[in-house]
């Protein structure tokens, strides 16, 4: 299941392309993977999501 504003933007994608949502959900997987990994950074350390605000 994907959440609604993903699913929304695959299935725009989709439509605009005249693809296969298979086709554009495989396309997509890279960037999940990113946004996977910066998420699991920020977790591991967080001082990567405070430096800015704790800069001086």
């Amino acid at each position: 299941q994907i959440t609604p504003p993903v699913g929304f933007n695959l299935f725009v994608l989709q439509a605009l392309t005249g693809r296969n949502i298979l086709v554009v959900a495989k396309a997509a997987v890279p960037f999940f993977l990113i946004m996977f990994i910066a998420l699991a950074a920020i977790i591991a350390f967080p001082e990567i999501a405070t430096f800015l605000p704790n800069y001086k």
